[in-house]
């Protein structure tokens, strides 16, 4: 039975110049050929065994051809439908790939802030919060670190200048330090680091305004300046990368049915498009 007819050359040694060589058939699978010069093509610039590369490729060619080649006898019924897929596919990848280029081109990404806060206030239900949150500060030191009485109260002041105070202590002597309390972060986050996690947040976040914990090495500073509880609605500050996604991905829709349609236009127009 003679399903497909191989013929195999491998080339043993490759000069400087293959002019002569470039539209050598290599390989044939039914009589689909393989030519020395596709291979070529596809060669590295800089490839220690060009021969190595050369049948490597070659016998990946012979088998994705075969396969192709058996799908067919034995998908044959249904083989009108896969054409008919693959094509829609080709099509989707091709419109795909303009959409991209004509939005890397022309389309602003712009959003103003009183596009966030419109639609924050609209939709604001959705935006309840599934952790607990707060503003504050944290710092982890080592329990040797000099003047750790000085940073007893210098962590929760908020007098002129002390936090400059506090940033400059941080960078000689804190082992890890977040110090950016006019923003809202997972309360979760720095949970996690304290030497014993506190189970009762919502009762913490209510007592607490600032402490500190220990554990045989490090002294663990918390400080508290406010707090929003899980199910309450999140602040626009926590929000605002979310909905930024949500109105841009709604901005490219709309710039790409107007391109569509000016396409459409344009088409009528010069009478590309005939409807019968």
């Amino acid at each position: 039975m003679r399903d497909f007819l191989i013929f195999l050359v491998i080339p043993l040694f490759l000069s400087s110049c293959f002019s002569k060589e470039d539209e050598r058939i290599i390989a044939s699978v039914n009589e689909k050929d393989l030519f020395l010069t596709e291979v070529l093509n596809e060669m590295p610039n800089q490839i220690e065994d060009s021969a190595y590369f050369i049948e490597r490729y070659m016998n990946e060619w012979i088998r994705k051809k075969l396969m192709i080649y058996h799908a067919e006898i034995n998908l044959s019924s249904d083989l009108q439908d896969y054409e008919k897929q693959i094509e829609e596919y080709k099509h989707s990848l091709l419109i795909y790939a303009y959409q991209q280029e004509l939005l890397n081109q022309n389309f602003d990404t712009t959003i103003h802030n009183l596009e966030l806060e419109s639609y924050y206030i609209q939709y604001r239900d959705q935006f309840k919060l599934n952790k607990n949150i707060f503003k504050g500060r944290f710092i982890v030191i080592d329990k040797s670190a000099p003047n750790l009485v000085s940073l007893n109260k210098l962590f929760k002041s908020n007098e002129e200048g002390s936090l400059d105070d506090l940033v400059d202590y941080c960078q000689q002597f804190a082992k890890e330090y977040y110090l950016e309390d006019d923003k809202w972060q997972y309360f979760s986050l720095f949970n996690e680091k304290l030497p014993v996690k506190i189970d009762e947040e919502d009762y913490f976040l209510k007592n607490t305004k600032g402490m500190f914990f220990e554990d045989n090495l490090y002294r663990y500073y918390l400080y508290i300046t406010d707090y929003q509880l899980k199910g309450s609605i999140s602040p626009l500050a926590m929000e605002k990368d979310r909905i930024k996604n949500v109105l841009l991905n709604k901005k490219k829709i709309e710039y790409l049915k107007q391109l569509e349609d000016e396409l459409y236009k344009n088409g009528l127009a010069l009478k590309k498009i005939k409807i019968h």
